[in-house]
């Protein structure tokens, strides 16, 4: 194999696929690039076996062929060479080293053949539909935050989305905060659907969407998701699991209420969480007609007290909730306010937008 690439088209074909790869692989081979030559084009390839991101490039191809190279070695080398620079890649047949050269630097770097490199093939679409960009990120922006990281709950692992006739739906928990957002959605044909994305290919579809056209086609297999944007096709496998049923998750007759600005409701929330308890970020509310008090306390006997003007008529109501998952909620509003309900001090507190519903954090409380 041999090609020419300008450096500032690879840099960019590689960083799309670089966030792919892990760190620490179980294969030697997932931390490698595979990288395809054929008719004056270069597909770079990156998979950690969970998702798999392909990009494409234009190339001037000396001779075609495929091989695998070193992924973060291949970025920094690439990243590192001066703009517009040449840069010139060559592997002998048989050999083992691949050969990257641009003005006066050369470097040779190991490679493994690229046969063994384990390809998602032959994903069967089940479904396929388009959305709104915007749509989509708004809707994994306002949830994805909320995914459980390695619980040995492996389907709170990832963020459900759901297809109900005219909504499209995503839902995400940890098991103590429950985020759920919502927009409208048209089809030509009724569809119900509910799969859920794994945690990792949520925040690579998250990095895609980013340069992505108005709308989106998102395809929908068996066992995978993909989605194609331009040069660049992401796949994903789906999390084989039953989501819990997050409707049983939202209190009921939640009558009581608060209204509270949203800028000076995070700003008294990060000074409250100061002297809070490192390991469970726990803050005390206490609620009184048009006045919410916040109290920070920690281990050393360490204290803070924040008074923060409200709109409410709640008469007296303590109770308490983890600081960090308050910031993640209010941050995923768009509105200047943010409205609090409660049914009572031992309920899980439901915040939003106090004009909009379609997106809605639900936060468990906390025995302070």
């Amino acid at each position: 194999m041999k090609i020419t690439a300008q450096r500032e088209t690879l840099l960019h074909a590689l960083g799309q696929t670089i966030g792919v790869i892990e760190k620490k692989q179980t294969l030697p081979i997932l931390g490698n690039f595979c990288f395809k030559a054929e008719n004056d084009h270069l597909t770079v390839t990156g998979s950690d076996l969970e998702v798999e991101m392909r990009s494409g490039l234009p190339v001037e191809v000396h001779q075609p062929g495929e091989t695998t190279i070193p992924a973060r070695k291949m970025f920094d080398i690439c990243k590192a060479l001066p703009d517009g620079s040449l840069i010139s890649i060559t592997q002998a047949e048989n050999s083992p080293k691949v050969t990257v050269s641009a003005n006066r630097s050369r470097f040779s770097l190991a490679s493994l053949p690229a046969d063994e490199y384990p390809l998602i093939e032959g994903v069967q679409a089940v479904d396929s539909f388009q959305v709104k960009t915007d749509d989509l990120i708004r809707l994994l922006q306002q949830t994805a935050f909320a995914m459980a990281s390695q619980d040995v709950r492996y389907f709170l692992n990832g963020l459900l989305l759901e297809l109900d006739e005219n909504t499209i739906r995503t839902v995400a928990t940890d098991g103590h905060r429950l985020a759920l957002a919502e927009a409208p959605f048209s089809h030509s044909e009724s569809v119900k659907h509910q799969i859920i994305i794994p945690r990792k290919g949520v925040l690579e579809l998250q990095k895609l969407l980013k340069d992505a056209p108005e709308f989106i086609q998102i395809n929908i297999g068996r066992n995978h998701i993909s989605a194609t944007l331009g040069q660049t096709a992401f796949t994903s496998k789906l999390i084989d699991g039953r989501f819990p049923d997050y409707n049983l998750v939202i209190p009921l007759d939640i009558d009581l209420t608060m209204q509270v600005n949203k800028e000076q409701a995070r700003s008294a929330f990060q000074r409250a969480s100061i002297l809070s308890n490192e390991q469970y970020k726990g803050v005390k509310f206490k609620i009184s007609p048009n006045k919410l008090v916040l109290i920070g306390y920690n281990p050393e006997q360490e204290e803070s007290e924040e008074e923060l003007a409200v709109e409410t008529d709640i008469t007296e109501l303590g109770t308490g909730f983890n600081v960090n998952y308050l910031l993640d909620a209010i941050n995923s509003l768009d509105s200047e306010n943010v409205l609090f309900s409660f049914k009572d001090a031992t309920s899980s507190c439901v915040v939003r937008d106090p004009d909009n519903n379609r997106c809605r954090q639900i936060i468990m409380p906390l025995r302070l």
